[in-house]
């Protein structure tokens, strides 16, 4: 369904919904390489991270995450970064997420903070929730996608489960309708909403209605 060498999927919990403040308490991530016309899953991370505060309540709740299990079981900040980061690969590998802009705020406070200040991304991104958009009506959460596509993988608000959900609604998409690959670098969003993260080579497409609206392949 898509032409890249190496695709890797991610999702972070954490806690809250600003990156500039908040901090990442776990990582989810599934790194895929293309063997033979096929992809193949060459790597898993799952991590839980220690952030410098305690959690909000309404974050346990979400996640059931608790601060002890923080203290006995997360790695540091840095030591999570590093991780994730070593599959992160290069600027050629496909990155993927549902939501992806929220998730890709708090890679580029990772990276600023821990290996580079000035790093520019280059990397092309597939937003799953934008082709979920453009396919069906609200409500567009992930839970949703899952119903909708009869996922077994629970989307359990625990990084590692959500991104496999992912990978399967993703992959059920691409059954559904060949036409994944004119979804890179497009990016759906409420204009309600400020755009908190701009990227240059992507495509902003306002969501009216309830639903995308891109032209039609």
């Amino acid at each position: 369904m898509l032409k890249h060498h190496k695709i890797l999927l991610f999702d972070f919990e954490t806690t809250g919904l600003d990156a500039r403040f908040e901090e990442i308490i776990e990582v989810g991530a599934v790194l895929l390489e293309r063997v033979e016309e096929q992809y193949k899953v060459v790597n898993e991370l799952s991590l839980l991270v220690q952030p410098h505060k305690r959690l909000p309540d309404k974050i346990v709740e979400i996640t059931h995450i608790t601060d002890e299990m923080l203290l006995r079981e997360g790695v540091t900040q840095e030591e999570a970064f590093q991780r994730f980061f070593e599959m992160y690969h290069d600027e050629n590998t496909l990155l993927v997420a549902y939501n992806i802009l929220f998730d890709l705020s708090f890679m580029m406070e990772w990276i600023k903070k821990y290996h580079d200040r000035h790093y520019i991304l280059k990397n092309d991104i597939l937003d799953v929730m934008a082709i979920y958009k453009d396919r069906h009506l609200f409500p567009h959460r992930l839970e949703a996608a899952v119903k909708t596509y009869g996922i077994l993988e629970p989307n359990t608000h625990r990084a590692l489960d959500d991104i496999k959900a992912t990978l399967e609604v993703l992959k059920k998409m691409a059954v559904e309708k060949d036409n994944v690959e004119k979804y890179v670098n497009v990016i759906g969003y409420n204009p309600k909403y400020r755009v908190t993260l701009q990227i240059p080579y992507v495509r902003y497409v306002a969501q009216r209605g309830g639903q995308l609206e891109i032209e039609k392949s």
